[in-house]
C-alpha cells in the first residue's frame, strides 16, 4: 500500500489529501499482478512436486518400461542383422557349392523402420514404431507360412536333378573329424621346391602314410597312373562323376581300383603316400568342373554342420606353402 500524501492548499488554507496519479495506479496494479503471478507459480510448482495424478503415474511407469525395452529392441535388431548377414553368406556358399556361381541379386524393399528411428524415438513415436514393427512381423510371418506351404506342395525334384545332386563330390576324401588335416587350400600358394608363388589347383590333406582315401561321390574311374618318377602327381586316380564333375586323388601310396571301374561314394580307392613331387605324405585332392579346377573346399559339406564347414573354409584360405 503506497504512503498517503498531503499537500497545502493556499486557497482553503488547509492540508488536503493528494490525488493518485495514473502512474501511481498503474505501478500499484503491476505490483499486485507480479506478486500474484509469483504466488501462483510457487503454488503450481509445489503442487507438481508433491501431488501426482493417475495420468502422470501411468505415463511415468510407461516411460520406465520404454527405457527398459529400448536396449532389448536394440539387441533384437542387432541379432536380426547378424542373422540376415549369416543367411546371405550361407546362400552364397550354397550357390558356390551346387552351381559354382553367385546367387541372383534381388532388390530388397526399403526397410519400414530403421534402427536409428527405433533407438532415438520418444515415447509416443516409439509406440508407433512398435505397432509398425509388429504389423510388419505378422505380415512377414504370414508370407513365410504361405511360401513354405507353396514350396511344399509344388516343388518336386526330378530324376535328372537327383542325378546332378548325386554327382556332386560332397564328402571329405579322408577321415578328418577334427578338420585340421586340411593344411593347404586352393589358389595362389608358395611352391615347396622353388619357393615361388604358383596356382595350387586343389587342396592338401596331411595324413600318415597308409591312411585310407575314399571317393567323394559315385562315378567311374577314368584314369589310373602308377609311376616312380619323383615329380608331378605321382600315383593318382581320376574319377568321372557325370554332369561335368571329375575328382583327382594324387600322391597315393596304394591304388585299389582299376580303370573304367564303377565305384560308389565312400568306397576306399587307395591310401595316402608321398609319390611324385611331394615333400611329405599327404593327399592332393582336386575337383574339376567342366574341365576347369574349382575350389574343392566349397563342396566338402556333407556330414558337417555350417560351423564346421566355416572352419574348413577358413583353413583352406590361409596363405601358406603347399605340399606338392
Amino acid at each position: 500500500m503506497p504512503t498517503i500524501k498531503y499537500h497545502y492548499n493556499p486557497k482553503t488554507f488547509q492540508y488536503e489529501r493528494a490525488r493518485l496519479s495514473v502512474r501511481d495506479v498503474l505501478w500499484y496494479i503491476s505490483g499486485l499482478l507480479f506478486t500474484g503471478l509469483i504466488l501462483c507459480g510457487g503454488m503450481v510448482a509445489v503442487h507438481d512436486s508433491l501431488v501426482e495424478t493417475e495420468t502422470e503415474r501411468a505415463l511415468r511407469l510407461e516411460n520406465k518400461l520404454l527405457q527398459k525395452h529400448k536396449p532389448i529392441l536394440e539387441q533384437q535388431l542387432a541379432a536380426i542383422d547378424l542373422t540376415l548377414l549369416g543367411l546371405k553368406e550361407e546362400d552364397k556358399l550354397l550357390y558356390a557349392k551346387l552351381f559354382n556361381s553367385n546367387p541372383p541379386e534381388f532388390s530388397s524393399p526399403p526397410s519400414t523402420i530403421s534402427k536409428e528411428q527405433a533407438l532415438l524415438a520418444d515415447a509416443s513415436s516409439f509406440r508407433t514404431l512398435l505397432d509398425v514393427l509388429r504389423s510388419e512381423s505378422e505380415r512377414l510371418t504370414e508370407k513365410s507360412t504361405m511360401s513354405n506351404a507353396s514350396f511344399g506342395n509344388q516343388i518336386r525334384i526330378t530324376k535328372d536333378q537327383l542325378d546332378v545332386i548325386g554327382s556332386i563330390p560332397s564328402i571329405q576324401p579322408i577321415a578328418n573329424v577334427q578338420l585340421d588335416l586340411l593344411v593347404s587350400g586352393f589358389g595362389e600358394r608358395i611352391n615347396p621346391f622353388h619357393k615361388g608363388r604358383y596356382h595350387h589347383p586343389g587342396v592338401d590333406f596331411a595324413a600318415p602314410r597308409g591312411t585310407a582315401v575314399t571317393v567323394t561321390a559315385s562315378g567311374r574311374v577314368i584314369a589310373v597312373n602308377r609311376t616312380t618318377l619323383q615329380a608331378g602327381y605321382g600315383n593318382f586316380i581320376d574319377v568321372d562323376h557325370g554332369n561335368g564333375f571329375v575328382t583327382r586323388y594324387a600322391h597315393l601310396e596304394e591304388i585299389n581300383v582299376r580303370r573304367w571301374q564303377n565305384i560308389v561314394k565312400g568306397m576306399v580307392i587307395g591310401t595316402v603316400g608321398s609319390s611324385g613331387g611331394s615333400v611329405a605324405p599327404h593327399l592332393h585332392y582336386e575337383v574339376i568342373r567342366d574341365g576347369d579346377p574349382v575350389d574343392p573346399a566349397h563342396y566338402l559339406m556333407e556330414g558337417l554342420t555350417s560351423e564346421q564347414h566355416s572352419v574348413l573354409l577358413k583353413l583352406s584360405i590361409k596363405q601358406n606353402q603347399s605340399m606338392d
